[in-house]
């Protein structure tokens, strides 16, 4: 099983959501995890739960996550703008497991 594989599964991350890279840094004790989706991709309205919306840009955005090991770990995500026909524009995140602090 890859990395990426691993912690897919264990972030809980659902379909368009997909870990496309890991960095660690050993000097600085950090892990990144990188998530991003397939070009093309649509997504339900965080605010109202409208399904298929199409994403129109998006907005670099990154999360401290609880530690792994000793290690600081941080998600870094491509974060679109999807445009739902009943609220409008809204930044669509990545639901994730982070012990409470972002579902």
């Amino acid at each position: 099983m890859k990395d990426t594989d691993l912690l897919q599964l264990a972030l809980g991350l659902q379909a368009p959501w997909q870990v496309s890279k890991v960095e660690f840094e050993v000097s600085k004790s950090q892990l990144t995890i990188m998530i991003d989706f397939p070009k093309g991709s649509r997504f339900a309205c965080p605010a109202c739960g409208q399904a298929d919306c199409k994403a129109y840009d998006t907005e670099q955005k990154s999360w401290r996550h609880l530690n792994f090991f000793q290690h600081e770990t941080f998600i870094a995500a491509r974060v679109p703008r999807s445009d739902c026909p009943r609220c409008g524009p809204r930044l669509t995140a990545p639901k994730i497991d982070m012990g409470g602090n972002m579902k």
